[in-house]
C-alpha cells in the first residue's frame, strides 16, 4: 500500500521534473505554445504552473497486473477524490488525449475509477485513495462508522452524480474508446439514474421514510439539514432534490436550478452515447429524465425579478419558495453557458448575469482590492472566490470586462501565481488553501479558452 498523498501546499512553482506524479507530454506542449502567445508575464507564469498543477500533484496512477488504469485525483491540500473536482481538474486536458497514449489512459482511467465509487455510494461526494494504507477520515467524523467503506464524505450533491455523466459522454465523444464502458459501468449508470429519479419525488410525511436522508458516519442526522436529515419539504416539479451543494454547504431549498441544468446536460449527452452503444432503452430512459428535469426548471425554476426580469433563482421548493443568490462553485447560475444549458446572450442569461454580478445579489461583495461572489462556505462576507471570477471571464463575449478580471486574478495572486479558494477583497495577502486543484486548472481551462476565442486578449498588454 501507498503512504499518504504527497503534500505540495507549500509551493511558489512547479514542482523540480523528478517530483512530479504525472507527466504528459502532449500538455507541455501545449503549455510551451500557448505560453509563448501570452504577453504579461505574470499570467503567462500562472498559466504554466496552473494548467498542470493538478498532474503536477494531485494524480495517483496505477494500472492492473493486466494493464488495467485506475487514476485517483485528489483535490490537493485534502487527501481525497471529489466526484465533482476529479472531473473538473482533469477537463482541460482532454482536447489533447489523442497526442498522449498514457494521458488518454489515465482519463480511462478516472471514468473506471469514478464507476467504482458510484458503486460504492452513490450517494457520497469523496471518497479515499484505496491504494493508501489506513487513510485519514475526514475531521468532522464522530464515534461511529455507517458510511460505506472508502467513503471520504457523503452529503449528497446531484452534481456529483451529473460529474460522473459528463465524464464519461465527453471521454467517448472526444475517443469512442469504448474500453472503459464495461458492465460495471452500465451497473452504475443505472444506479446513478435510479437515484436522480427517486429524488424527484414530493416530500411529505407520506414520502420521506423512502427519501435520500443526511446522515453523519455514526447514523445521526446532519445538524445542519432540516428535519432530522431529510431537508425542506417540496411539491413534485420534474427537477430532482439535492440536499448538498457543489460547496458542499447544506441546500436551503431542495430544487438546486445549476445542478438540474448540469443534471438535463450531462444526461442527455449520456443518452446519446448509449445509443451509439446500442443501449436504446437505457438511453430512452436518461433522455426521458432529462426532458422531466428541463421542464421543471422552466415551470418551477424562472422568476420575473422586478428589476431584472425574467431570470433564473437558485434554489426554489416547487411550492412557491425561491432563493435569490449566486454561489462561486460550479455548477452555478453564472456558469450555465459554460454547463452547457444557456447561451450567453438569451435574454435570461444575461438577466440573470445581471443580477448575479449586482449588489441585489447577496453573496456578490465589492472591496478595496477586488470584487467577486463569496460563499458561506467560508463564513466570511469579504472574501471572493476566484472561481467565479474565471467563469465571469469564460461566459463573457466583453473584452473589457474579461481584461478587467483578468487583471482582477494577476493582482490577486499574492505572489504565489496560482489559484486560491477565496481571497479577501480588501487584502489579498490573505486567502485560502493554497493549493487547491480545482481552481487551478480552471485557470488553465480559461486561458486556453481566451487563446483560442480571443487570442489578441493574451497577445496584448493589459
Amino acid at each position: 500500500m501507498a503512504d499518504l498523498p504527497r503534500d505540495f501546499s507549500d509551493l511558489t512553482s512547479r514542482p523540480p521534473e523528478e517530483e512530479r506524479l504525472f507527466y504528459s507530454p502532449a500538455i507541455e506542449s501545449v503549455i510551451q505554445t500557448t505560453a509563448s502567445k501570452i504577453h504579461d508575464p505574470i499570467i503567462r507564469r500562472m498559466f504554466e504552473q496552473c494548467l498542470p498543477n493538478t498532474l503536477d500533484t494531485t494524480v495517483y496512477y496505477h494500472e492492473d497486473v493486466d494493464g488495467t488504469p485506475d487514476t485517483i485525483v485528489v483535490t490537493g491540500d485534502i487527501p481525497a477524490m471529489w466526484s465533482r473536482d476529479s472531473w473538473a481538474q482533469f477537463k482541460p486536458y482532454l482536447p489533447y488525449v489523442d497526442r498522449d497514449k498514457k494521458l488518454q489512459k489515465a482519463f480511462a482511467g478516472l471514468v473506471l475509477r469514478h464507476t467504482k465509487n458510484v458503486l460504492v455510494d452513490p450517494y457520497a461526494n469523496a471518497f479515499v485513495d484505496p491504494y493508501v494504507d489506513n487513510p485519514p477520515k475526514t475531521p468532522h467524523w464522530e464515534v461511529g462508522d455507517k458510511w460505506h467503506s472508502g467513503v471520504w464524505e457523503r452529503k449528497y450533491e446531484l452534481d456529483s452524480l451529473a460529474a460522473f455523466f459528463s465524464l464519461s459522454h465527453s471521454y467517448y465523444d472526444k475517443t469512442k474508446d469504448a474500453r472503459p464502458y464495461n458492465d460495471q459501468w452500465v451497473t452504475a449508470s443505472v444506479t446513478a439514474l435510479d437515484v436522480i429519479r427517486s429524488e424527484q419525488r414530493s416530500l411529505d410525511k407520506n414520502t420521506k421514510h423512502s427519501m435520500h436522508r443526511a446522515l453523519q458516519p455514526n447514523g445521526a442526522p446532519f445538524p445542519a439539514v432540516q428535519n432530522r436529515g431529510y431537508g425542506h419539504p417540496s411539491a413534485e416539479t420534474g427537477m430532482s432534490r439535492t440536499l448538498f451543494r457543489p460547496s458542499d454547504d447544506e441546500a436551503i431549498f431542495p430544487f438546486l436550478i445549476p445542478a438540474n441544468a448540469m443534471a438535463v446536460v450531462s444526461m442527455s449527452g449520456m443518452a446519446r452515447i448509449l445509443k451509439q452503444m446500442h443501449k436504446v432503452k437505457l438511453a430512452k430512459e436518461f433522455m426521458t429524465t432529462a426532458h422531466e428535469i428541463d421542464e421543471g426548471i422552466n415551470r418551477y425554476g424562472i422568476i420575473d425579478h422586478e428589476k431584472y426580469g425574467h431570470m433564473y433563482a437558485y434554489e426554489v421548493d416547487g411550492a412557491g419558495s425561491q432563493l435569490l443568490m449566486d454561489d462561486p462553485n460550479v455548477p452555478s447560475l453564472l456558469s450555465l453557458p459554460y454547463l452547457g444549458y444557456a447561451y450567453r446572450e438569451t435574454p435570461i442569461n444575461q438577466a440573470t448575469r445581471q443580477f448575479v454580478l449586482s449588489e441585489d445579489n447577496p453573496y456578490y461583495v465589492n472591496g478595496k482590492k477586488s470584487e467577486g461572489l463569496t460563499s458561506p462556505h467560508v463564513g466570511e462576507f469579504d472574501m471572493a472566490w476566484p472561481i467565479a471570477t474565471i467563469m465571469r471571464i469564460m461566459t463573457s463575449e466583453d473584452d473589457d470586462e474579461i481584461k478587467q478580471s483578468l487583471l482582477q486574478l494577476r493582482d490577486t495572486q499574492a505572489g504565489t501565481f496560482f489559484m486560491h479558494e477565496a481571497i479577501n477583497v480588501d487584502d489579498s495577502l490573505d486567502y485560502s488553501r493554497p493549493w487547491f486543484g480545482w481552481a487551478n486548472s480552471l485557470f488553465g481551462e480559461m486561458i486556453l479558452d481566451l487563446h483560442r476565442r480571443k487570442p489578441y486578449i493574451l497577445a496584448s498588454a493589459l
